[in-house]
């Protein structure tokens, strides 16, 4: 009889420490995982100032790929305008996840990062049209549900921008000049990839001094009705930080610089027990086998064909 006792005894045990452990496992790939709620679609809403009035954009937006998207329909049409007959716009969106900071290696090895992607639906149509000279464009993102508590990564919010190839042979600039940044951080390199004033414009987000253009970005973490946290963010950029940094034409009024064809906003994200990284001292791990080939830093990414139609652009 002891012995029975003493067997199941030691089963029960056995058993309590395979739960145990399978839970700790369990709790384990939990926590290394971070990645978002594809069910819960987010918002995604564009701004600007016509000469007709306020322009609003919006859609509600699935995850898919960095190319694409679907055209946001415009919100309260004006009847005087001469473009209301169609309420579509010249925009199309898409969400994703991932973005330059992944691919460019600068990432956080526990973070992910969210974007929103604009295209333009017509490329030799304006981005945002008829807007007013010295006003901004407003991209706003709302109700990103991720599966952990989060908080912000510091310095991590950018915005990407794609120009075509004929705008820049039209100006005779080389195709790797392509890609733009935006960038939060004043000390940001992105690994080493992009250099101030030939490819990017760190600080772009706060004040850089009298006469220097500067967007506004904000990151919201909110609780829904049900409890349940949801993240968004707001860029705001002055229309004439999307002319290219290397545009010979020094202006930013609108129609005296070319646009780019395609652009994003991104953030990175951090579960709440994640410790930040210091993005000055993120180094290019590719550095040392370029100079021992002798091969220049790459500044931009390495220039593709022009796309045949518009779902063939893509975010890379």
């Amino acid at each position: 009889m002891q012995r029975t006792v003493v067997y199941w005894t030691l089963i029960l045990f056995m058993t309590s420490v395979s739960a145990s452990f399978a839970q700790s496992e369990s709790d384990n790939l939990r926590r290394s995982l971070l990645v978002a709620q594809q069910e819960v679609e987010p918002t995604v809403t564009i701004r600007w100032l016509s000469k007709t009035g306020p322009r609003v954009l919006k859609g509600t937006l699935p995850y898919g790929p960095p190319m694409g998207g679907e055209v946001l329909n415009r919100v309260e049409v004006d009847s005087e305008d001469a473009e209301s007959t169609d309420a579509s716009s010249n925009i199309r969106a898409y969400m994703a996840l991932g973005g330059s900071r992944v691919d460019t290696g600068a990432g956080h090895p526990k973070g992910v990062v969210v974007r929103v992607g604009l295209t333009k639906v017509d490329s030799a149509r304006p981005f945002f049209a008829k807007i007013v000279p010295g006003t901004s464009v407003v991209i706003e993102l709302e109700g990103v549900a991720l599966t952990q508590p989060v908080k912000f990564h510091e310095g991590t919010a950018l915005m990407h921008m794609k120009y075509a190839i004929g705008d820049l042979e039209a100006c005779s600039l080389p195709g790797t000049a392509r890609n733009q940044y935006l960038l939060s951080h004043p000390d940001d390199t992105l690994a080493g990839r992009v250099t101030e004033g030939l490819n990017a414009t760190r600080g772009a987000f706060e004040d850089r001094g009298a006469g220097m253009l500067h967007g506004d970005f904000r990151i919201n973490i909110n609780e829904n009705e049900d409890g349940a946290e949801r993240v968004g963010f707001r860029f705001e950029v002055p229309y004439g930080m999307f002319r290219h940094l290397q545009d010979p034409w020094d202006s930013v009024l609108p129609g005296t610089f070319f646009e780019p064809i395609h652009l994003h906003a991104e953030v990175e994200m951090l579960p709440l027990w994640a410790t930040p990284i210091d993005l000055s001292q993120i180094v290019d791990t590719e550095a040392e086998v370029r100079n021992e080939t002798n091969e220049p830093r790459r500044l931009n990414e390495e220039a593709v064909d022009e796309p045949t139609t518009d779902s063939e652009i893509k975010d890379d």
